[in-house]
C-alpha cells in the first residue's frame, strides 16, 4: 500500500477501528517526511480519541530526533490547531507541543499576537514550559496585553524562563491586582537577592493572601537559612492561615539547605496546630517543628498525625516517643495511641512492626513502657491482633510473652484458656505448661 493510499485510509475511512488500525501502522514505519506529518497531525481533529492519542504518539516519536528538524516541523504542523473549536483537540496539540519544548516556540510565536486573547494566552503557556530563553522577548512584548488572562499567562512565562533580567519589569507589576497572584509566583520562581527582599517586604503588608503567595515563592527561591529565622521571627503574630504556610516553608528551607530550625518553647502550639492541618506537607512541618523530643502536651496533635496512617510519620513518631522522650510522655502516649489507632478502624499491624524493630534498640525505661503498654492491650482486641501481639513479644521479649500466655492460660476463663493454648501450640513454645 502506498504512503498517499495510507494517508487516506488513516483520515477517511468510515469505521473508527479501521482508521486506528491504519494509524498504528503507519507510526511504525517510522516515515517523516513532510506529508506524513501533516496526515498525523490532522489524525489529532479525529472524532475518535484512539486515533487522536495515536497521532499525538507518533508525533511525539517523530518529534524527538536529534537534529531537531523533525520536531520544528511538528511544531509549524500542529501549531494550528491551539485555535481549533475544540477544547480536547486544542488540549492535545498542546501536550504534543509541549513536549516537543524548546523546538516548539517559533511555531507559537505567531499566536502570541493572535486576535483571540485565548489564543494568545494558551500559546504562551505553551511557550512559558518550553525552557528556551530565546523566548523571553517575545513574552515581554504581551506583558502589556489589554486581556488580563495574557498579562496572567505572561508574567507565569516569564516566571518558568527565569527572565532574571525582567524581575524589575515583573516587580512593578506588583499594583495590578488582576495579575498579583502571578507576579509573586513569577518572583519565586526567577530568585535572586532582589526577589526575596520584595516577597519578605510582602509579609508588611495586610493582605493575608499576598503574604501565603510570598511565603509559598519563597519556599522556591530562599537559598540561605537567614530566610528561615526571618520567617520564624513573623510566627508569633501571623494569621492562623498563615502560620500554618510560614511553618512549612520554613522547615522546606532549612530541609533543602540541611540546616536546623529550632522553634522556640513558647510556639511549640502553632507546630502542634500544624500537625491537625488537612494540608501533609503542613503536617510533616509540625511534625519537624516539635524536634527530637516530645512533651506531654504534644500527644493529641501526635495522634491525630498516627491516625493519618501514614507509615513513615508513624515510624517518625514512634522513634522520638522511644529514644528521646521523657518517661512520662512515653506512657501516656503508649496509653493511648493503640485506642486511638482502633478508634480510627485502623490496624496495629504496622505500629507493631515498627516497633519490633526499634523496641530491641532503645535504652532506658521508654522500651519497658512500651512493652507493657502493648501487653495490656491484649485481651480489649480482637483475636488476629492478639495474635499480633504475641508475634511481636516474641520477638521482643520472649520471656514476656511466656509470661503473658501463662497467665491466660491460668485465667480460669475458657475462651482466654483457648487462645492462648492455641498461640503456645502454633508458636512452638514448650516453656509453657499446657492444660
Amino acid at each position: 500500500m502506498s504512503v498517499q493510499d495510507r494517508i487516506s485510509t488513516m483520515l477517511t475511512a468510515t469505521d473508527a477501528a479501521v482508521r486506528r488500525r491504519a494509524a498504528e501502522e503507519f507510526m511504525g514505519l517510522n516515515s517523516a517526511s513532510d506529508e506524513v506529518i501533516t496526515a498525523f497531525a490532522k489524525g489529532l481533529s479525529d472524532e475518535d480519541k484512539g486515533v487522536r492519542d495515536i497521532c499525538a504518539l507518533a508525533l511525539m516519536r517523530l518529534g524527538n530526533d536529534a537534529t531537531h528538524v523533525n520536531a520544528r516541523s511538528v511544531a509549524q504542523a500542529i501549531a494550528p490547531l491551539i485555535t481549533h473549536e475544540d477544547i480536547e483537540v486544542r488540549n492535545l496539540a498542546g501536550d504534543v507541543l509541549i513536549k516537543l519544548g524548546s523546538d516548539a516556540v517559533d511555531a507559537l510565536y505567531p499566536y502570541l499576537q493572535d486576535s483571540k486573547a485565548d489564543n494568545r494566552k494558551f500559546a504562551c503557556d505553551i511557550v512559558g514550559l518550553s525552557n528556551n530563553p530565546a523566548a523571553i522577548p517575545h513574552v515581554r512584548a504581551i506583558l502589556t496585553d489589554e486581556d488580563d488572562n495574557v498579562r496572567c499567562a505572561a508574567v507565569e512565562s516569564l516566571g518558568f524562563l527565569k527572565a532574571s533580567d525582567l524581575l524589575g519589569d515583573i516587580i512593578a507589576m506588583y499594583d495590578d491586582e488582576a495579575v498579583r497572584p502571578y507576579v509573586i509566583a513569577a518572583i519565586g520562581n526567577i530568585g535572586g537577592k532582589q526577589a526575596q527582599e520584595f516577597l519578605l517586604k510582602i509579609m508588611d503588608e495586610p493582605d493575608e493572601f499576598a503574604q501565603i503567595a510570598a511565603v509559598d515563592a519563597l519556599a522556591v527561591c530562599a537559598d540561605e537559612i537567614g530566610i528561615a529565622h526571618k520567617l520564624l521571627a513573623l510566627l508569633p503574630k501571623a494569621g492562623e492561615d498563615v502560620q500554618a504556610v510560614l511553618l512549612r516553608t520554613m522547615y522546606s528551607i532549612a530541609f533543602r539547605l540541611q540546616v536546623a530550625v529550632e522553634l522556640p518553647k513558647d510556639m511549640r502550639h502553632i507546630a502542634q496546630q500544624a500537625l491537625t492541618d488537612d494540608d501533609p506537607d503542613t503536617r510533616i512541618a509540625g511534625l519537624l517543628a516539635l524536634g527530637q523530643s516530645y512533651e506531654e502536651e504534644d500527644i493529641p496533635a501526635l495522634l491525630h498525625e498516627i491516625k493519618q496512617n501514614n507509615p513513615e510519620t508513624q515510624q517518625h513518631i514512634l522513634s522520638v516517643v522511644l529514644s528521646n522522650s521523657a518517661p512520662a510522655m512515653a506512657r501516656e502516649f503508649f496509653d493511648r495511641v493503640f485506642t486511638a489507632l482502633l478508634e480510627a478502624n485502623l490496624h496495629i499491624s504496622e505500629l507493631l512492626g515498627f516497633l519490633t524493630a526499634l523496641v530491641p534498640n532503645v535504652a532506658g525505661e521508654n522500651a519497658a513502657i512500651a512493652l507493657q503498654a502493648v501487653m495490656r492491650q491484649y485481651q480489649d482486641v480482637i483475636q488476629d491482633h492478639r495474635r499480633e501481639i504475641v508475634e511481636f513479644l516474641l520477638a521482643v521479649s520472649r520471656d514476656e510473652a511466656i509470661r503473658l500466655l501463662s497467665d491466660e492460660i491460668t485465667s480460669g476463663q475458657q475462651h482466654r484458656i483457648e487462645d492462648a493454648t492455641q498461640f503456645a501450640e502454633f508458636y512452638n513454645i514448650r516453656e509453657i505448661v499446657l492444660p
